[in-house]
């Protein structure tokens, strides 16, 4: 029993310690978190290969998928034929089941953007765990309310006349949670950057003055394509409400 008992917990310490950023607020990963526990009984574990499409915009049928590993994209396709992102879920999220309340068709596509490693569940399943357990209508119920506001605050960021605000909490948004002092952290662009323009309502262009302004002032370190070096996540963070290119000083 003494070993089973170590073993259980090392797995849960294994899981916690390879969780990756996401892009979403303390508030929203707690709701995640707590619908995650009480779902727990009811899931069943599931793989995804990179570029495969877990459903498709106005299909009926679906799944509440409870992510693991890996980042899902959900985007929706113009009369045009351009797709544009409306989400991006990382580790720790759960989405898919808004059909499953409304009874209304998927409105957007998701894909996966890297090999994905999920906890998923049916509709039938998802009832059940609602007539079981009141409160997990309770907990997707608030889940809904933070992605509403969300969508609000993504609202207000696109209509600020500043494009530097959106550009820093874009990429604000995929710090890690809690990085405190130590190693700079790394982010990395989910997305390719055109794409992640579009997301956040600016020109590819734009989003490359952006992040030039920001690397010369020395707040980030570009790394690669898409891959940056958070030397100053503070001045990142100050960048969203005030404005104005933040200046660090030079070592």
């Amino acid at each position: 029993m003494g070993s089973r008992r170590k073993r259980e917990k090392e797995e849960n310490g294994a899981a916690t310690s390879q969780k990756a950023p996401v892009p979403a607020t303390g508030d929203g990963a707690s709701a995640a978190a707590q619908a995650r526990n009480l779902l727990r009984p009811y899931l069943r574990r599931r793989r995804f290969q990179a570029g495969s499409l877990l459903w498709r915009e106005g299909e009926t049928t679906g799944l509440l998928v409870a992510l693991d590993s890996g980042r899902v994209k959900i985007y929706r396709l113009l009369p045009t034929g351009r797709a544009v992102t409306v989400f991006i879920f990382g580790p720790g999220d759960v989405f898919g089941f808004l059909p499953f309340l409304d009874g209304e068709p998927y409105p957007a596509y998701a894909q996966a953007l890297e090999d994905v490693e999920a906890q998923v569940m049916s509709r039938d399943q998802l009832l059940s765990a609602v007539h079981a357990d009141p409160h997990v209508a309770v907990a997707l119920i608030g889940l809904v309310g933070r992605r509403l506001r969300d969508a609000m605050r993504r609202i207000e960021s696109v209509s600020s006349p500043g494009v530097l605000p959106r550009v820093a909490s874009a990429l604000a948004a995929l710090l890690p949670d809690s990085h405190g002092p130590g190693p700079a952290a790394i982010i990395r662009l989910p997305v390719s950057g055109a794409e992640f323009a579009g997301a956040i309502g600016i020109t590819p262009e734009t989003l490359s003055r952006s992040l030039t302004k920001l690397v010369s002032a020395r707040v980030l370190h570009r790394l690669g394509p898409g891959r940056f070096q958070v030397l100053d996540p503070e001045a990142l963070r100050r960048a969203v409400e005030d404005g104005d290119t933040p200046r660090t000083p030079l070592a």
